[in-house]
């Protein structure tokens, strides 16, 4: 990085990168093909039989042991899949391999490479992936394998009963400026442990079972609870398959019955079935039997003959608030944790830089991070209001972690709220008078004028929030007052629910109500330091969803102002995936986000499309950049002239897409051709950067501003890492830039106090945030959509369910919708809001 006086400053970092060395020139790999089958002349007739992931691997472990001169296991690595990598030749053809059964082993010859290829700046995905199969064969066969994960089973801390965080690291390969290196990131991951089902049930239950002790209501729920979505295995029978607990059968081993299509077939209960099939006596009968079911189909189990299976990967979404949290606390080590973590693991016996194979290969890894100069970048000087003025002000920040206050001053511009109102899903637990006092001083202090009280207030309840038709009566009322308010104010209880969905589906797409929620139990905190706290974050918001600006940069926004003959919009888009595991119906959303205020661009407006299962490209980019552009005109009166889009959430390999499929939808929609800049955002990555020790800082981490540019970089294109924001829990994880695109000409030094200084623009904060606006807008913003999809789906599932429809239920228009790109329906926002920030 080139610093100089009126730069960034200088910081010497560490970075989690190490070094790959290759001591043989003449090392070549061997690339084989497996393909592994059942044996035909075994196949029962008419059963369907499955290679499971398991049978793979010990179909690989027997062939090898069958002829170990010609297949030594110490000279080749195995993906787990079809793919096998060697430092000498394998014997090709069909094999017999017999393990649980008879398989039929076909090994091919793909390739043979040299590995004097990982010394080239453009090393093959092929080469990189070879090696990376190599550097993941040591750790693979000593610890817990999940994703690009290692983890060791004896370095756990229990979660709940059953659920342990185990300790372990994520690897894997980038091409740098310096070279080829291996990440090295620390990471903790719930997993399931070893342990009989009859011990979790008296373990949360704090008892031990009788023979013939039968479940309340109650500990139904909490055994339901801790076992829903729990990897099993089976003990009646032998079978390596794992089992995915359903949930709990309604009724005990003698009230569950089914038939049985055998010749000896008939009608059984569980308890018969058992002990006719299996020899099986069931001890604890009258308990509910376990659904291990899949695909639609009941398969019950009794209780006493499963297991949980150890070392299986625990979901995250299973586990309850006090449960996450405490995985999260583990997982968030701090700098001097995480660094230590992450030496200790290049250090160790089974960890990524040692094996067999790797010296086979000639291969050596260093064992010391990758020592860089980076630069801190300057925080940008803001303009907001003073306190007893209407004029900007001029506001420098001055401490170390980049926040500032409004103590002494006001927002840069206030909106103006003449008409509100409060839709109380709390009520009677919300100290009303207290909080509509507290709300609107705290409104007014900052810069917003308010009308001292809302116009009217609707007592309700959460359980309103779960009935649609009560719900979308509620809102028609307060939609078709005569004094329609700017803003519906909606304390509740909690807003990680179905209810809260709903609202904000009716509210966004139906009546067009700009609505903020907020959480009772915070509004009434005794704390008045914790309250004014909270209600401050509230007024932000409100401010900026009704068209005011938090805070501006003073100077204007770096290198776009210099061009003051031209205009700029700033675009930000990402699309939310469906969680893993959902139906393949759940659809991706899509969100695009613009700049609407030239030249302050702090404010934005979203548009929201739905597009097939998981599909990453955008199908209507095109038209929703060209819908902002012609809002912006109306604004501005003129079109932008130069376009800087912010992409959000993709992978190196898909850069391709964005430029080759993205931009160019773009270009053909907009019928005119500004000059465009593409930057991706990534923050999905394992760089992590630490402060070199000796450094007196406040923090353990980075400072708010460091960036990086050289080194451990990319070299293909220009790119950057930047840590924007002050880590105050962990370890601070910067964004990596990358500039696809680039028509307007910007240096890479323009780019990045671009960036930096936006993400002093956020509406939601008085503090930078850690990744540039435009994309963290367009995140919240395809959130949101997610939110009106699961309502909906809750709208059409409800429907579907009762004969007739209430008069008071949602319009029709919610139910039948036309597809989209790619025959995916979603419900528009409604034209009243959309060129709001009603998202935020």
């Amino acid at each position: 990085m080139q610093i100089s006086s009126s730069g960034p400053y200088p910081i010497k970092l560490l970075v989690n990168h190490f070094r790959v060395r290759l001591n043989n020139a003449d090392a070549v790999i061997f690339h084989y093909e497996i393909a592994i089958a059942i044996a035909p002349d075994k196949k029962a007739r008419g059963r369907a039989f499955q290679v499971y992931k398991s049978d793979s691997l010990s179909v690989k472990r027997q062939l090898f042991k069958m002829d170990p001169t010609r297949f030594p296991l110490q000279s080749t690595a195995y993906d787990g899949d079809k793919n096998i990598f060697s430092t000498v030749r394998l014997p090709t053809g069909l094999f017999r391999v017999t393990t649980r059964q008879d398989f039929d082993v076909t090994v091919t010859l793909q390739a043979e490479f040299s590995l004097n290829a990982i010394e080239s700046p453009n090393v093959s995905r092929n080469v990189l992936h070879a090696l990376d199969v190599i550097l993941r064969e040591k750790p693979s066969a000593g610890l817990i394998v999940a994703g690009r994960g290692f983890y060791w089973a004896d370095r756990g801390q229990d979660l709940r009963m059953g659920v342990q965080a185990l300790d372990g690291f994520i690897q894997g390969l980038r091409v740098t400026e310096q070279g080829l290196v291996v990440y090295v990131d620390y990471s903790a991951m719930a997993f399931c442990k070893n342990m009989p089902i009859v011990d979790v049930i008296q373990d949360t239950l704090r008892m031990p079972l009788r023979e013939n002790y039968i479940l309340d209501g109650r500990q139904r729920t909490l055994i339901q609870g801790a076992l829903r979505g729990v990897p099993l295995t089976v003990k009646h029978r032998v079978t390596a398959q794992k089992f995915t607990v359903q949930g709990l059968g309604a009724y005990d081993s003698d009230g569950t019955r089914f038939t049985v299509d055998e010749p000896e077939g008939g009608s059984f209960s569980v308890r018969e079935y058992f002990r006719s099939k299996y020899g099986q006596k069931i001890k604890y009968g009258k308990l509910p039997c376990l659904d291990l079911g899949k695909n639609g189909r009941s398969n019950y189990v009794p209780m006493e003959f499963c297991e949980i299976a150890g070392g299986q990967r625990f979901p995250k979404q299973n586990l309850n608030k006090y449960e996450a949290n405490k995985l999260k606390g583990i997982a968030m080590a701090d700098p001097i944790r995480r660094k230590k973590s992450i030496l200790h693991t290049v250090q160790s016996d089974d960890g990524p830089c040692v094996g067999e194979l790797l010296s086979q290969c000639g291969i050596s890894i260093e064992r010391s991070m990758t020592q860089v100069t980076g630069g801190v970048l300057q925080p940008p000087e803001l303009m907001l209001r003073a306190n007893n003025s209407d004029q900007p002000q001029k506001y420098i920040i001055d401490r170390d972690d980049c926040q500032w206050n409004l103590t002494r001053n006001k927002v840069r511009r206030g909106a103006c709220v003449k008409s509100w109102a409060i839709l109380d899903f709390s009520a009677p637990t919300l100290d009303q008078k207290s909080f509509i006092q507290d709300l609107v001083s705290k409104l007014r202090e900052i810069g917003v004028q308010v009308s001292p009280s809302p116009p009217f207030i609707i007592p309700s309840s959460m359980n309103a929030l779960s009935h649609p038709g009560r719900l979308s009566q509620v809102l028609r009322q307060v939609a078709e007052r005569a004094q329609r308010p700017q803003i519906l104010i909606c304390p509740m209880m909690e807003t990680q629910n179905d209810g809260y969905n709903m609202l904000k589906l009716l509210c966004d797409t139906e009546f067009g109500l700009v609505t903020q929620c907020c959480l009772t139990l915070r509004a009434n905190n005794a704390d008045p330091r914790k309250r004014d706290q909270y209600l401050g974050n509230l007024a932000l918001k409100i401010n900026a969803k009704l068209g005011g600006s938090n805070a501006e940069l003073f100077h204007g926004v770096p290198t776009l102002v210099d061009r003051s003959n031209e205009r700029f919009m700033l675009i930000g888009a990402d699309v939310n995936h469906p969680s893993p595991g959902s139906d393949k119906s759940s659809p991706s959303i899509a969100a695009v986000v613009g700049s609407i205020n030239w030249p302050a661009s702090t404010r934005y407006a979203a548009r929201i499309s739905a597009q097939p299962h998981r599909t990453e490209q955008i199908l209507e980019f095109g038209d929703m950049v060209r819908e902002h552009v012609e809002h912006y005109k109306g604004l501005n009166k003129g079109r932008p002239d130069n376009i800087v889009i912010f992409r959000d959430g993709v992978a190196d390999n898909q850069f391709e897409m964005v430029i080759d499929k993205e931009l160019p939808d773009i270009r053909e929609k907009l019928g005119y051709s500004p000059k465009i800049t593409v930057i991706v955002a990534q923050k999905r990555h394992h760089t992590r950067l630490f402060p070199e020790e000796g450094r007196a800082l406040g923090s353990l981490n980075v400072p708010p501003g460091t960036v990086v540019d050289t080194v451990v970089v990319d070299q293909t294109r220009p790119n950057f890492y930047l840590c924007s924001h002050q880590g105050l829990i962990g370890t601070s994880k910067s964004t990596h830039y990358h500039v696809l695109m680039d028509d307007i000409g910007f240096d890479p030094g323009e780019v990045q106090r671009m960036t930096y200084h936006l993400c002093y623009t956020f509406a939601r904060c008085t503090k930078p945030v850690s990744l540039v606006p435009p994309v963290f807008y367009a995140d919240i913003a395809a959130y949101r959509g997610r939110a009106h999809h699961e309502a909906r789906m809750v709208l059409l599932n409800s429907r579907g369910s009762n004969a007739r429809s209430s008069s008071s239920s949602p319009s029709s228009s919610l139910m039948s919708l036309a597809p989209a790109s790619g025959g995916v329906s979603h419900p528009k926002v409604h034209k009243d809001i959309e060129n709001s920030m009603f998202f935020l």
